[in-house]
């Protein structure tokens, strides 16, 4: 005799979203509670914002009933008397600022195996009719761009959510196909037009520069990178997966499908998180402790000035010495389909022997840690806070303003400032040592480049 299945409410609904996402209960105790079967428990999940979009609108309650408090406190401190929060109010507020209904999907979160295992189902079926070259995987980590091994233990697990700590981070978005080619970066920094980049063509710099306040992906600049890729691939069958970010937005593109990873899967399933970014960082770390190496003099280490320029090429640097193998192997990983020849391939580079050495040089911390250091760096905003969306909705210029002062060299004088084209082509000279990790000879440049200013 088959099983008797209930008939769910809309409550039932979310109160399933709700266990789900607390991690109170696994799929399968859902189904005994619920008296459901696996699928339907899974298309609920999957319809969590729709779902959650029709529970807003149907109860104004707990999170909303604040937000509309807290919407009338902040219009009365405005002088705003006849304002009235409404859920018509709060759907154009919504739209208006990019907020998307859905539920945090902390990567800290456990992962659940059966959620991996029908992912891993579907992902061959997802695949098929799309070659290696036109499957894309997209993704954003923060970088402690400057921060040094004796910073390790100060700043290892900080999210930087604000404050002093942010002005060490920029935001790095890594754009790879399944043959190992990188988009080209995109690097958010605090500062649209930093004093660094004064005579610098920011277009020859190998990446897409954007500044915000708090150096976080938004749905705007996710919008506007959308659609320059789309228009790149135009005569390609692509597809592009990213993860379930409220910064990345649904859209429908000519040229490129969009395929979203379910939540809390990153461990596991995404491939940047399976050795690529940690192997991005580890070639740019091995580039800044060159860096700081290269600057010792009497055995006294100088305070390294690195700035966002430095940081950009050395990103650049980095992508390049990532070994095309290594990116499949990931993609391989993570599930995705691969040819007979995995087995040819080589195992994810392992550079920690290079960065052990550098790392004793500087300071006698563990390299690992170090090479961690910002593995928990917030890329995105994930608060609903009413007060803290409108106070951080400064423009790209305003954000320029507020950082000219912040990432300026103390006691330059402007007028000093000379001789244009031999600091251009130092820059280029530095870059050129950076790919060729010549550490004298880009001491060389820095000694050239320090009598010129």
């Amino acid at each position: 005799m088959a099983p008797v299945r209930s008939r769910l409410t809309l409550k039932n609904k979310i109160d399933i979203i709700k266990c789900y996402d607390a991690k109170k209960q696994s799929g399968r105790e859902l189904v005994t509670q619920f008296k459901v079967g696996k699928t339907q428990i899974g298309t609920i999940l999957k319809s969590r914002v729709d779902l959650l979009r029709k529970w807003c609108d149907e109860n104004v309650n707990g999170e909303t009933k604040k937000n509309f408090i807290e919407a009338i406190e902040i219009a009365k401190t405005l002088g705003r008397t006849n304002f009235k929060a409404s859920n018509g109010w709060l759907e154009k507020f919504r739209k208006r600022h990019n907020i998307a209904y859905k539920a945090i999907c902390g990567e800290s979160s456990s992962v659940d195996h059966d959620i991996v295992d029908d992912w891993n189902n579907k992902l061959v079926e997802i695949c098929e009719g799309f070659v290696p070259k036109n499957i894309f995987y997209l993704d954003e980590t923060g970088l402690f761009f400057r921060a040094l091994p004796n910073k390790t233990m100060c700043l290892k697990g900080e999210n930087c959510s604000g404050g002093k700590i942010s002005k060490e981070q920029i935001t790095v978005m890594l754009c790879v196909n399944m043959e190992g080619d990188f988009e080209t970066p995109l690097v958010i920094g605090k500062a649209l037009k930093p004093r660094c980049f004064k005579n610098i063509i920011v277009n020859d710099l190998g990446v897409t520069w954007k500044a915000n306040r708090k150096v976080w992906m938004t749905q705007e600049l996710m919008k506007e990178w959308l659609s320059n890729f789309d228009r790149k691939m135009q005569g390609r069958k692509v597809i592009l997966f990213l993860d379930n970010a409220t910064s990345h937005p649904h859209l429908n593109l000519q040229n490129v499908k969009l395929a979203f990873f379910p939540p809390n899967v990153t461990s596991t399933c995404q491939p940047l998180d399976l050795g690529i970014i940690k192997n991005f960082k580890t070639h740019y770390r091995i580039n800044l402790l060159k860096h700081v190496i290269s600057s010792i003099d009497n055995e006294n280490i100088k305070k390294p000035n690195v700035t966002v320029l430095e940081a950009v090429m050395w990103t650049t640097a980095a992508l390049e010495k990532i070994n095309k193998e290594t990116v499949t192997k990931c993609f391989i990983k993570a599930g995705f389909p691969g040819s007979d020849n995995i087995g040819k391939l080589t195992q994810v580079e392992d550079l920690s022997n290079e960065l052990t050495k550098l790392v004793s040089t500087i300071y006698p911390t563990n390299a690992q840690d170090y090479s961690s250091i910002d593995e928990c760096l917030q890329t995105e905003d994930l608060s609903l806070n009413i007060e803290d969306i409108i106070n951080d909705g400064m423009s790209e210029d305003e954000s320029h303003d507020v950082e000219q002062e912040e990432d300026s060299t103390d006691g330059v004088d402007e007028e000093k400032i000379i001789l244009k084209e031999a600091l251009q082509l130092a820059n280029k000279l530095k870059t050129f040592c950076l790919n060729k990790s010549d550490a004298v000879s880009l001491s060389l440049v820095n000694q050239l480049q320090s009598n010129f200013e």
